[in-house]
């Protein structure tokens, strides 16, 4: 077997790693959580499904080939719920920095493992419009295996970040902006009902009562 081939398959071992590695959020299946290979494959799906509905224009391949190596690094690294607070939380932007130096350095092919490094960094600033895209199907997916869960499952830091985390993010489309609200409120609706809402901040009790009103302005 040539090396080329050999590194290859080494790349693709290494991110077989994803469809073992579990995440904080739990399937509709409330006896297992999800891994972090289906997160993305969901987080692609939803980015399809959205690109006829947007206005700002996006290379839509780069879109999904960024959704695709967004958590890469996890293969090494493990994932980390962004409510954590902990030193790994801390070292975790140059702990996947070298992870994802590791995960691509079987590959012979320079120029694709050049590729993935740059489409992470992009994704990690979040600036261009393909990120911001890749970064609020991310997090709508989170947003939306919650609903799809049982509440039950919920534990304090699915209450810290749901809903209102980061509005700012989804401002730059105003499709992105309608789909965040509606998230929004169906999450809020949900946790009313289920008489949970004390469970959440004050500051996001007050913009649910803001939203239901329609007196929320992000």
């Amino acid at each position: 077997m040539s090396r080329k081939i050999t590194g290859i398959v080494d790349f693709i071992r290494k991110a077989e790693t994803l469809k073992t590695e579990l995440r904080h959020s739990w399937t509709s299946n409330v006896n297992r959580q999800e891994s972090v290979a289906e997160h993305t494959w969901s987080s692609c799906l939803l980015a399809m499904t959205l690109f006829d509905e947007i206005s700002m224009k996006v290379d839509q391949l780069r879109v999904l080939k960024m959704i695709i190596i967004h958590d890469l690094a996890e293969a090494v690294v493990g994932d980390i719920p962004a409510f954590e607070v902990s030193k790994r939380q801390d070292d975790k932007p140059e702990n996947e920095k070298r992870a994802m130096r590791e995960i691509v350095s079987s590959l012979e092919n320079k120029k694709f493992a050049d590729e993935i490094i740059a489409l992470w960094e992009e994704f990690e600033e979040g600036k261009t419009p393909e990120a911001m895209l890749a970064k609020a199907c991310d997090k709508f997916d989170v947003l939306l295996q919650h609903l799809n869960t049982d509440i039950k499952t919920w534990d304090s830091g699915d209450y810290k970040q749901n809903p209102y985390d980061s509005e700012y993010r989804f401002d730059f489309d105003s499709f992105i902006r309608k789909f965040k609200d509606n998230v929004n409120f169906d999450t809020m609706k949900a946790l009313e009902e289920a008489g949970l809402l004390d469970n959440v901040s004050d500051e996001h009790r007050k913009m649910w009562k803001k939203q239901k009103t329609g007196k929320n302005k992000f």
